[in-house]
């Protein structure tokens, strides 16, 4: 049997990047929807996964024999 050899580790090369700040209104306006959109998508997944907790928690174990 022949062994396969592993595959050698691939590296991206590295990027420069360059703060500026958004003058344009648009962008920013674009970009505060978007933030906005996140933030509720993460509180509505958060608040479901407290109700699922909540719910699992009210279960009573099993009884040991």
């Amino acid at each position: 049997m022949s062994k396969k050899g592993t595959l050698p580790l691939s590296i991206a090369p590295l990027q420069r990047v360059v703060a500026q700040p958004i003058t344009d209104p648009a962008e920013r306006a674009a970009l505060e929807r978007s933030r906005k959109r996140h933030k509720r998508k993460r509180a509505e997944k958060d608040a479901s996964s407290r109700c699922d907790s909540v719910a699992n928690s009210n279960i009573p174990a099993k009884k040991r024999p």
